[in-house]
């Protein structure tokens, strides 16, 4: 009987764990979704968990925010009681590292025009 009952409270378990792991992993793509359209982010940076939090705090934003535009930092403790700073930011472009190729590419000082694709009708010559 009680093996019964360890095997129930098991997979009982394992069905709850991954159905809040299904929600969590669902409302964090929408986060992204949402952060990527309006171009706003907000996160949480955990001060019990990292004990250098200006540091933490100064890698992620790094990688979200644009340092040219504001944002706002708060102190929040969430609802396990642990404290930590609250930031919200403009999202920067994204830059992706630039590939490298094996032979260096010759610059040309001359800019040649290229031609606008469009209708004979869109051309407007000076005379």
């Amino acid at each position: 009987m009680t093996n019964i009952l360890k095997v129930s409270f098991v997979v009982v378990s394992l069905l709850l764990a991954s159905c809040a792991s299904s929600t969590y992993k669902a409302r964090q793509e929408q986060r992204e979704k949402l952060a990527s359209s309006t171009g706003m982010y907000c996160d949480w940076v955990n001060g019990d968990k990292h004990s250098d939090i200006e540091v933490e705090l100064n890698l992620q934003m790094a990688k979200r925010c644009d340092a040219n535009k504001s944002f706002g930092l708060t102190n929040y403790k969430n609802n396990s009681d642990q404290n930590g700073i609250m930031y919200c930011c403009a999202m920067g472009a994204r830059v992706d590292a630039p590939v490298s190729s094996a032979a260096p590419v010759k610059k040309s000082s001359v800019v040649k025009p290229v031609p606008a694709a469009g209708s004979a009708d869109d051309i407007v010559e000076d005379k």
